[in-house]
Parts: C-alpha cells; structure tokens; sequence
C-alpha cells in the first residue's frame, strides 16, 4: 500500500504542478508588459553591473545582448512591423528602446509563451509563442501611432507660432528655432532638424535648386500631413517679406481643415459609441435580467 499511496501522492504533485505553472507563467508575461520590469536584473550578474557603474560604463542589458545576438544571425528580426521606422518617431519623445531589446524580449515572451503548450502536451498552445513575440513590437508601433497622432494635431499650433514670429520681424530660421523652444514631439522634431542643419552645414529652408534640411528632415517620417507642412513653410520661407502674409494663409487653412475634421469626428461619435455601449450597458443588463429567470431551468437540468 505504501508505493501505491506514494504513486498517487506523486501523480497529486505532477498534475498540480501541470495545472498551476500556465498561470505562473502567464502571470509572469503580464507583469513584464504591465510593470515594465528589468529582467536584465534577474538575468545579468550584479558584479559586472557594479563594476561597470563604477567605471562609468553602460552595460548593455541581457535582453539587448540576446536580441542583438539574434539580430546578427538574423536582420529581418529588426525589420517586423516596420520597427526602424517607429522607433524614429519615439526618438523624438526621448524613451524609444533599443531595436535589440525589443527583439529580446519578443524572445523572452515567445519561451514563455511555449512552455504551456510543451508541459500540456497541446500542439494549439504552441501558436502562443509567435503572437507572444510579436507583442513588444506590436506596443511600439501602438506608442508610434500616438506620436503621429500628436505631432499632426499640433501642425495648426505650429504655424500660428512661425506665422507670429515672421510677422514680427524675424528671419524664418529664427523663426523655426524659436518654434523648437516649445514643448512635444514637434518641438523635438524642429530641434533636430535646426542641430543637423548647423552640424552638416546645410541651410534650413531650401536655395535654389538644393534642398533645406527642414525638408529633408521630414522626408525620414512616413506622415504626408507632416511632409506637406514642411513644403509649406519651405516655400513660405523663400518669399521673403511676402512669406509672413503666406503662413496667416497657411494657419487659416489649417483652421479650416481642424473644424471640418472635428465636425467629422462629431458625426461618427454615434458609431463608434455603439459597440461599446453594447458591450457595457446592455449585455450586462441582459443578464441582469435573464440570471434569475435561468436560474430555475438551470436547478432542474
């Protein structure tokens, strides 16, 4: 009786242990995406920390050195979801992460994400672990959106402020840079692009048949509002003094296309409040009220 009772005792622990470590995994991946944490931490050793802090260096974390390793043996890791172009528009909000820590904590999560499937013996859990991968990259591309978004709504700000500048006398490339004083990723953009010009030696606005690096700048980021501003101002900027009377012309523009584009967003409030208005209000009232009308039928089944 002895080793039968130590069998079952033994089979108990296994099919605990099968049970519960889906959930320990799993807690541990939404504590990485919700918390943010550094498993570089739990994964580097703390005397190599402590002697590159000592010696002013920065060392790589453990996730940068797997993903950069994974980067070397294969680049298009680098290139899903468009992430170079992403990541150079959360440059400009100053927290874009490195491309190897991304791909090494798609990695970590896609390990995570395939020990269920393996444990459980279930080949459909084993799809986890792409779509676990792909999530870093997925949130940097959600980040992105949220840059564009507010770089395209600060567009009409923008003008107004190189429109008051000119109007009061100055040069549009003073103009420009005091424009970069401002706060944003807009302002981020102007600053960069002010830097670059006075570090390459190339003008701002174009002359002649050569380019300005305003333009030029621009041209790196996949938003045709944004594009088109800067042909804008580049142009406004040529005409001398008739360039101030160009961007009052360019702001009312802009203003007119703000109230049309809010008048837009008014008109389909009413759709896109549908579907959350069902999910939240009436399905939760349905059962509300089917509950106690089921609950008989359920007591006799």
């Amino acid at each position: 009786m002895e080793p039968l009772t130590s069998l079952i005792s033994f089979l108990h622990f296994e099919f605990y242990i099968l049970h519960w470590l889906p959930a320990i995994l799993g807690g541990i991946t939404v504590a990485l995406l919700a918390r943010r944490m550094d498993v570089s931490l739990l994964l580097a050793p703390a005397a190599g920390r402590t002697v590159a802090a000592y010696a002013g260096k920065s060392e790589p974390d453990a996730l940068a050195k797997v993903g950069g390793k994974a980067l070397a043996r294969w680049p298009i890791l680098g290139n899903f979801f468009n992430l170079p172009q992403h990541l150079r528009w959360l440059e400009l909000t100053g927290s874009a992460p490195q491309p190897a820590a991304v791909v090494g904590l798609g990695l970590l999560l896609a390990i995570i994400a395939l020990l269920p499937g393996i444990l459980l013996l279930q080949p459909l859990l084993l799809l986890l672990s792409p779509i676990a991968f792909l999530i870093p990259f997925m949130r940097v591309r959600s980040k992105a959106n949220g840059v564009r978004a507010k770089v395209e709504r600060s567009l009409p700000e923008l003008a107004a402020i190189l429109a008051a500048e000119m109007a009061a006398g100055l040069p549009p490339d003073q103009a420009l840079e005091r424009a970069g004083a401002w706060t944003g990723p807009t302002a981020a953009l102007l600053r960069q692009v002010s830097e670059e010009a006075r570090r390459r030696g190339r003008p701002i606005f174009s002359r002649g048949g050569a380019q300005g690096m305003l333009v030029l700048g621009v041209n790196r980021y996949d938003l045709p509002s944004l594009r088109a501003f800067a042909a804008q101002v580049d142009a406004a900027a040529s005409k001398g003094v008739a360039g101030s009377e160009l961007m009052n012309a360019l702001v009312r523009t802009y203003i007119v296309a703000y109230e049309d584009r809010a008048l837009q967003n008014a008109e389909k409030l009413e759709t896109r409040l549908a579907v959350p208005s069902v999910l939240f209000f009436f399905l939760p009232l349905l059962l509300l009220i089917l509950a106690p009308l089921m609950l008989p039928v359920l007591k006799v089944l």
